[in-house]
């Protein structure tokens, strides 16, 4: 793996501030409630892993926070700016500052893997092709996959397929990652090379948020841990706290049968 990804935040604002702040986000389907009130303060530059048993609402807090979900209510700031009482140009926009990775590969079959890459940056930053393309093969070459720059999705595995969907988003210039469990839909050996990809680029200083139930990568990568359970956070600390001494009984149960 070549050396950590040289990605800044943004030059118009400093390490530390709060980028992503929700206030008594929720959000159902139908009758069925999902979220139940998740408050948190998210800064720039922290990284951030959700844990937590499936269906306790982490992918759905995740999916709200770039309004992939719009909240039933409740509110989504982004550097200040309340997104989801502003309007929908304005939500599509925001979106753009918050590069985001599915379980699933989501890349274009039909395009090289030059061409997924330097798509949205040519179409919705209007840059030139050349600026894109030189971008690019920047962030392949650092996630080692220059040399399938000019091939189809079918030929890389899956591994492969996961670091090209970071590389489109990052292409994208964001001020911030999601990472909605990443690595599930990758066989056990190909794990560590997305996990690698995303260690380096949380410690150049992107803000990342990242759902996960690989418990060591988020004890060794985050800042900062939130569990989330039947739709709320039940507990949030530095890695060493929720790891070694949660106060949660829930908490404590979930982290005896995955450790």
């Amino acid at each position: 793996m070549e050396a950590a990804m040289k990605l800044q935040p943004a030059p118009e604002q400093g390490l530390n501030d709060t980028i992503i702040k929700t206030e008594s986000l929720t959000k159902s389907f139908g009758a069925l409630k999902v979220l139940k009130g998740v408050s948190v303060d998210i800064k720039r530059g922290e990284v951030i892993s959700v844990i937590g048993p499936s269906g306790g609402g982490k992918s759905t807090f995740l999916r709200c926070l770039n309004l992939l979900e719009a909240p039933t209510s409740g509110r989504v700031f982004f550097n200040g700016e309340d997104m989801v009482a502003t309007p929908k140009k304005r939500v599509a926009k925001y979106r753009q500052k918050l590069g985001m990775v599915f379980q699933s590969f989501n890349v274009f079959p039909n395009l090289t893997v030059l061409d997924n890459i330097t798509l949205a940056p040519m179409l919705e930053l209007k840059l030139p092709r050349a600026e894109a393309e030189a971008e690019a093969e920047a962030l392949l070459k650092r996630v080692g996959l220059l040399d399938k720059r000019d091939e189809f999705p079918r030929r890389l595995s899956g591994g492969q397929k996961q670091r090209l969907a970071i590389v489109r988003a990052l292409a994208m210039r964001p001020e911030a990652m999601l990472f909605d469990e990443p690595t599930s839909a990758l066989d056990p050996e190909m794990v560590k090379e997305v996990l690698d990809v995303i260690s380096d680029l949380a410690k150049s200083g992107m803000t990342t948020i990242i759902v996960t139930h690989e418990m060591a990568f988020a004890k060794s990568v985050s800042n900062r841990v939130l569990f989330m359970d039947d739709g709320v956070i039940r507990e949030e600390g530095a890695p060493e706290d929720i790891f070694s001494g949660a106060k949660d009984q829930r908490t404590r149960e979930f982290l005896s049968k995955v450790l």
